[in-house]
Parts: C-alpha cells; sequence; structure tokens
C-alpha cells in the first residue's frame, strides 16, 4: 500500500486517467474529489462489501427456500405458480 499526505487542494493522479484531490480536511475528516473515465467504477468500500455478500446471499438461495420465503411473505398460502414449480435447482 502506497501511504501519500496530501493538503486541500492536492492530488494524487492514477495512471493516464484518475485524480483524486482533496478538497477538505477537518476534524479527522477528509473530502475527497475523484476524476475518473466513466468505465471506471467507483465505490464505497462499505457498498462494495454489501453488494458482495448480496452476491453470496443470493448464489445460496434454493427454490424451496425462496419459496418459504414466499409463503411468509403472503401469510402462509400456496400460490400457483410457486417457485418450487418455476425454478430448477442448480447445478
Amino acid at each position: 500500500m502506497l501511504v501519500i499526505r496530501r493538503r486541500a487542494g492536492e492530488a494524487v493522479l492514477i495512471g493516464d486517467g484518475i485524480e483524486v484531490r482533496v478538497l477538505e480536511s477537518s476534524g479527522g475528516r477528509v473530502t475527497l474529489g475523484i476524476t475518473a473515465p466513466k468505465e471506471v467504477p467507483i465505490l464505497r468500500e462499505e457498498i462494495r462489501l454489501a453488494a458482495e455478500e448480496n452476491t453470496a446471499a443470493a448464489r445460496a438461495a434454493t427454490p424451496a427456500g425462496l419459496q418459504r420465503i414466499l409463503e411468509r411473505w403472503r401469510g402462509g398460502e400456496e400460490s400457483p405458480g410457486s417457485f418450487s414449480k418455476i425454478f430448477r435447482p442448480l447445478r
């Protein structure tokens, strides 16, 4: 990990198209401005971690589990197009 100190108004360049500029620093908080090409995703770490957790949970879901969730959501009634009839287990 590269550790760099910058003051407000100073920037760090990453590659040819990414600039990270310190806009403000006060009270232990830093405000950054990031300029990057549109195809470069920029996410806060907690958003990326939440997306990874959601993806892992979705991959672990089974048709039976989804059916139980649907039945609880609908108040226990079985629907004609239930998940177990629509979805087949992943191989």
